[in-house]
């Protein structure tokens, strides 16, 4: 009786999760757009439009900061790597945000890297400086 007590609580165990019921979302994604000379776009007027895509052409949605740099919403939430485009009225760039799960009691994702193709960027501290001329 015991032995079967026994072997029905460790089928138990194995068979419950032991992630704890919680979600780490990504950390936010920050771009600044600068010219060469480091003067932000959107702040003197040079850039009105900004818009950003993922490779299937869905579109990302972006806010506006009041420091004249945009958070790209909902980006990360994946495993493996993801190309967009970011497009605005002087230089069409193209990114990539390779992307893991977490590795603590929760479930979700983190960003490892993100890595621009056709532009000279850097990353600050808390977001990535893009040189768009």
């Amino acid at each position: 009786m015991i032995s079967r007590v026994l072997m029905l609580l460790s089928i138990l165990l194995l068979t419950c999760s032991c992630k704890k019921d919680c979600y780490t979302a990504p950390e936010k994604v920050v771009f600044e757009l600068v010219n060469s000379s480091g003067q932000n776009l959107l702040e003197n007027g040079t850039l009105t439009t900004v818009g950003i895509s993922d490779s299937d052409g869905v579109g990302v949605q972006i806010t506006k900061t009041n420091d004249f740099k945009i958070v790209l919403e909902r980006v990360g939430s994946f495993n493996g790597t993801k190309n967009y485009k970011l497009y605005n009225t002087i230089k069409i760039a193209e990114f990539s945000i390779k992307s893991s799960p977490v590795t603590d009691d929760c479930d979700g994702f983190k960003i490892d890297e993100i890595k621009f193709d056709n532009v000279s960027y850097t990353k600050e501290n808390g977001y990535y400086k893009v040189v768009l001329e």
